[in-house]
Parts: C-alpha cells; structure tokens; sequence
C-alpha cells in the first residue's frame, strides 16, 4: 500500500473543518438508514435490518472482516475499500475467486480505516483521502453467483475538486473494450466485472485493466461509481457475461433488491403462516435493549447461514460459511435446536433423518458433520473408538430429543429410517452407545484424545465428566420416551443404568473448588477448570447435584471464567492454560456458542439473576456484527477482567457460525421457560418463579396453537393468542 500523501492545502483544510466534514457525512447516512426501515418488519414489530446492524468500527479493532451472504453464498470484504473473499463451495483458507479489483483517487490508493456489518450489506470507508471522503458499500443479489459494489466519494475540503477515481481489475480486456474477464483467480472458473457507468477512459497496463473517471466535485459534492461481478463455469462464459451485463445496466434496482430480499425472509422468520418457512421464530418485547439486541442477533445469525441450494432440504443451515459447502456439525447445529424447530421444522426433520443414520464413532468426514448435498448414504462400518467428535452421540440425540418436544411431533419416533432402524430405536442407541466403548477408571468411557473433544486442551481427554454425564441425561430421557411409546420394561432398564452410572460421574467432582476431575488412561486423575464440564455435566446432573456443589460451579465460573464483556472457555489457572491458545476453546477467548450455554446452566443451577445479567454485558459485542466462531480477547490487558473482545480469526475461526443462534435459543426456553417436557403434549404451564426481567414472547407455536408468554417480576404467564 503506497503512503498517504497529503497536499499542504488539504492538510490545513482538513485540519480546519474536519469535524464539520465529519458530521455531515455521519448525519447523512443515519439519514438513509431511518428512511429504509423495512415496511413488512413493522407487521410483526420487529426491529428492522438496519436496527440490528453493527456499528463503524476502527479497522485496527477488527481482525475478522464483515461477511455478506445472500441465502447461497457469502462473501468477506478486504482491509482496502473495494476487494473481497468470494469463492462458492468453500472460501476457507481465503481464497479469492473473483479478480482483486482495487480502487485509486488520484492515483493513490487508501486502505479502509472503518467497517461496518449489516445483514444484507458490508460497508468499508475511509474519510480522509486528501480531501475527499470514500465509503464502499457491496452487497450479493439473491441466491446468485453476484457482487455488487458502489463507491462513494465526497469532496470534504471547502473547494471544488477534480478528481480522477479508477478500478484496477485483473484480467482481460473484453471485446466491447470495457468489460473484464478473469480466468486465472480459480481454475476451471470465468469471472466477469463491469462497471455500472462507462468510463471516461479505459486502459491496459500488463494484466489489469483500469477504468477511471474524471468529476468536478463542488464543496460537499457527492459522486458514485459503481461495478458488478459474477461467475461460473469457464463454458458458461456467454451466459455469465449476459447476467453481469445485465447487473451492471440495471444496478440501482438490483442495487436495492438485495436488501428488499433480505428484509423479505427477516419479515418471513417472524410471520406465522409466512411463505418461505415451515414454521416461524417468536417475536421478542422488552424495554431491555440488550436483551433485544442479542436475541435477535442470533437471529439474524441463523438467516445468515441459511442455504437453499442443497437436496437434504431447500431450507437448510450450514455450520459456516467459509467451509466447504454443505456442511453442518452435529455439534454447532445441536445449539439452535428450539429455534431450529420452531422456524423450519420440516426441513430440520428431513435434516434429522440423515443424522440419525450417522455412525457417531466414525473417523471418516461424517463422524464430525452431515455433508447436506447427500440424501442417502452412511457408514455401515463398526468402530471399538471414538474416531469423530466424542460429543457426536449426545448432541444429535439432544436435537431430535428438543426437534420431539418443540413440535410434538411424536408420530416420528415410529418413523423407520434408511438403516431399517426406528427413531425411537436410533435414540436408545445413542444413549447408549458409551457401553461398548473403551473403558478406564471406574468403568468410565473413554471418549478418545485432544482431536476428538476440544483439539486444544491437551488435558481435556479419555474419562471426561461431561460426556459420561451426558450417557445418564440420554438414558434417563429416552426412559421417558419410552414411557409415551408404552414400553415401560425398556424405560426401567435405561433408569437403572443411568442410576448405576450416576455415582461413578459424581465422584470426578473435586469439592470446594466446583470444577471436576478426568481419568486419563495412565491412571492420572487431572482437574479440569473448564467451561464444557460446567455446562454438559451441570445440565445433565441438575436434579442430582447438591446445593453446595452447585453454588461451587457458579462461584468457578463468576470468579475465573466471566469477564466484563465476555467469557474464558478455560481458567486462566487450568494447568494446560499455558498449552492452549485458541480462541474458542483456550483462555484467551470463547466459542460464542459457549456463553448462552453457560448463562441456561447458571439459571438452572440457581443463579437467574447472575445469568441474566451476564447474558445482558454481552450484547456490546455484537456491535461488530452477528455471532461468530468465537472472540478473543486481545491488547496487552488481554488477561485482565476488563479485556478488550472482538471476532476472531486465527487459527480457523470463522465469521458467523450457528452455534451463535443460541443467544436466541436461551432466551425462548430458559428466560422464558418454553420447554415442553419428553411425552407431555401439554403447553409448559406459567411458572411462580420471578424473573429478572419485564417482557413478552408471542407467537411461540406448539401442538397447533400460538402462544405468548408474558415474563416478570410475578414469574411467567402463558396465554392462548
């Protein structure tokens, strides 16, 4: 990047009337965004796209960029002001697959010094380009291989300019002399880039083609420049060039329809017998903006990530964009299970008819994630180990066990499924399948090494507390299941064993400290101060857990996890803290996922109030956008209480991912209450129990009928709408 040079006069200017300059431009565009409130958002009483949008961030903060996804594909913009990641069927490792089009004023160019994130769009500027001010805002038309990107440029000084604005852009020079086309950036593909308004001169300099265009711009003056992109298949190459031809000659309309798609499936999500889904999300009121704020993030999360191009079922959703396209982690995917069924539940049981034909121990790639592009298919082979993610078995088995209860849909437990196998017989296999596993200390299951649970943690391995615990919580409610199917003898057998179980999961509890124990196979017994024991072995063992050693695991994680903002996933005092930095799963960050898991398991461990509030300090972080994989911690007071967060990157974590939908999950069943129990077909009945907070939940579907839950002081009232 070249050095940013500044003539005396726009230095003495900008120093004169850059705070005028400034706020003009921020009252300009605050003005855009309150005059294109979504109409159809209105209906439901739902914040619009841009109420949730994040705020301008300074780009030294941001270390993952903003994302723009439009139901297909996504993008990510770049650190200068036009470029962007974009390569359908797998982004990740960053790989740019449309030409690397850059922009020049003046023959300089500037890098981004600003970012902001908004569901449709992703926005990047910089003010202080010798005078003139520069925002890029880049969208993707729906479902489409399309980029569409407009440049703004303000002349901020106190003089009319003329200045010359040009597009450097890889490729070759088109028959027509204006358009480009790029074959090199991925094999086998073309892309295609043409300007939405001809240059005033067009040139080739060795392999890049450059269109600028000269303006007279007075004091406060304004100009735009434009470009759209697409691409396909190298053979497809007319086809490709007349849809780009077309975005380009038509960019206004098609400019502003990635947004009116986007406010159409936000509307949609909240609409109960709207067009596009199956079923719809409640919609959220409450004075608490930051419980607002985050419950629809998440949302906003889930709509990111949805996919319709895959045969599994036209309205998937995927773990992360970046990945390669199809995939859906069992493991990420089990954290939006309530809104998961509430939205789509029919494609979340098309989607649940291939997991339960999985093989939770396999090594291959769907011991780890359902491949949606797949609809039949499985691995027949059997395995004495875990070869995939040791938590496979309990969180498919909390998605179906959460898809039964949501929906009620309990015809599906006779449903066979591709194996020959019924769901009900599919559940009592993955409760317990811990039984022929390995075995160590105690008789406990041995749930494999480091890349099998958390790949991190190099103590977190073999006779963990939370998978073991999981194996009593899946008996026991398969138990139930089977008490609804009538099969009592079954239902006795599963209790019996998770009872004999239990007092072998208890004693890995270390007293006085609330954080439990592992048994590694060299017969060590390793304390674990970590985030995943707290919520899979607190959740499981609720009912079973003393007072003292609940308000000890309260006291853990408010005194060595919690931070102002956000959370550690392990203690800075774990002994392989030292060992293990990664941001979602090690002590310097955490799995998003990890924070509304942790505040459902304060709550029902008996601390709402500490919960609640928790949940609320963490909304600040959504000013740099949806949920991501994880965030970080980061400046020289990353270990302090009070540390500095934003969305991480290193080490593969990527933008948005659906763990982060559980922001809104925790909000429905554990702020709320709407948790239906396994076998009872009834509402959840209004609970005495007060809650930290004032609001209402509408439109929450079960058995037929529309509910609202009203929360506050005096506990939970449920009404028919």
């Amino acid at each position: 990047m070249k050095k940013q040079v500044y003539a005396a006069y726009f230095i003495l200017a900008a120093a004169v009337f850059s705070t005028l300059s400034v706020s003009a431009l921020e009252n300009q565009h605050h003005t855009v965004i309150a005059d294109s409130s979504s109409k159809r958002a209105a209906a439901p009483g739902i914040p619009t796209l841009d109420d949730i949008a994040g705020d301008w961030m300074p780009m030294e903060q941001v270390d993952n960029m903003p994302a723009v996804h439009n139901f297909n594909h996504m993008l990510v913009v770049n650190r200068d002001l036009t470029s962007y990641f974009y390569y359908p069927g797998g982004l990740y490792p960053w790989r740019k697959g449309h030409p690397i089009t850059t922009l020049t004023i003046d023959g300089q160019e500037y890098p981004a010094t600003e970012t902001r994130c908004f569901p449709y769009k992703a926005l990047r500027r910089n003010r202080y380009c010798n005078g003139i001010s520069i925002e890029t805002d880049i969208r993707m038309i729906n479902e489409s291989r399309n980029v569409m990107c407009r440049i703004t440029a303000t002349n901020t000084t106190i003089l009319p300019r003329r200045v010359t604005l040009a597009l450097r852009v890889p490729g070759k020079l088109m028959a027509d002399g204006i358009g480009v086309s790029n074959s090199t950036q991925r094999p086998g593909v073309i892309a295609i880039v043409r300007p939405a308004r001809k240059p005033d001169g067009v040139a080739v300099e060795k392999d890049t083609v450059v269109w600028r265009w000269i303006v007279e711009l007075p004091k406060g003056g304004t100009t735009r420049v434009e470009f759209a992109a697409g691409d396909e298949a190298t053979p497809q190459v007319a086809q490709t060039d007349a849809a780009v031809t077309k975005w380009a000659a038509n960019f206004n309309a098609c400019f502003d329809d990635c947004k009116t798609n986007w406010e159409h499936r936000w509307a949609d999500a909240f609409t109960p017998g709207n067009k596009h889904f199956s079923g719809h999300l409640p919609v959220l009121k409450s004075n608490d903006a930051a419980l607002m704020r985050n419950y629809y993030v998440g949302a906003w999360t889930m709509l990111a990530l949805e996919r319709t191009q895959f045969p599994v079922h036209q309205r998937s959703f995927i773990t992360s964009g970046e990945r390669e396209d199809g995939t859906q982690y069992y493991w990420d995917a089990s954290m939006q299970s309530t809104a998961w069924a509430l939205l789509e539940p029919a494609g979340m049981k098309a989607t649940l008819r291939r997991w339960l034909v999985q093989n939770p121990r396999s090594g291959k790639a769907s011991g780890y994630a359902l491949d949606l592009r797949d609809v039949r298919g499985f691995d027949t082979n059997h395995y004495d180990s875990i070869g995939g993610y040791a938590f496979n078995a309990c969180t498919i088995f909390k998605t179906i066990d959460e898809y039964l209860r949501v929906t009620n849909d309990r015809v599906f437990l006779d449903e066979k499924l591709e194996n020959g196998k019924t769901v009900i017989a599919a559940m009592d296999a993955l409760a317990t399948d811990w039984e022929t596993l390995p075995k160590g200390h105690d008789g406990l299951a041995n749930y494999g090494e480091n890349n099998n649970l958390l790949e991190c943690a190099p103590a977190y391995i073999n006779c963990v507390p939370s998978c073991n615990a999981q194996n009593i919580w899946m008996m026991r409610q398969t138990a139930k299941w089977y008490i609804l199917y009538g099969n009592t003898v079954r239902a006795k057998e599963l209790e019996t064993k998770a009872a004999a179980l239990l007092p072998r999961v208890i004693a890995l509890y270390k007293p006085g400290d609330g954080v439990w124990n592992a048994w590694q196979l060299n017969g060590k017994c390793v304390e674990l101060r970590h985030c995943v024991d707290f919520i899979y072995t607190g959740n499981a063992l609720k009912r079973d857990l003393s007072a003292t050693q609940k308000s000890e695991m309260i006291s853990f994680v408010k005194h060595e996890l919690l931070t102002r903002d956000w959370m550690r996933a392990m203690s800075l005092k774990d002994a392989a803290a030292v060992n293990s930095d990664r941001p979602d799963h090690g002590p310097m960050g955490a799995y998003d996922g990890w924070i509304p898991l942790t505040v459902n398991t304060m709550w029902n461990l008996g601390d709402p109030a500490g919960a609640y509030a928790f949940y609320c300090h963490t909304a600040v972080v959504t000013r740099e956008g949806p949920f991501a994989q994880a965030r970080e911690f980061f400046g020289p007071n990353r270990t302090g209480y009070d540390a500095p967060v934003r969305i991480a990157a290193r080490q593969g974590c990527m933008k948005e991912c659906i763990s982060g939908v559980a922001f809104s999950d925790v909000v429905i069943t554990t702020f709320f209450g709407f948790a239906p129990e396994a076998g009872n077909a009834a509402i959840p009945a209004g609970s005495a129990t007060p809650r930290p907070f004032s609001g209402e939940l509408s439109n929450i579907h079960f058995a037929g009928k529309e509910y609202t839950f009203e929360a506050g002081p005096k506990g939970i009232k449920v009404t028919k709408n």
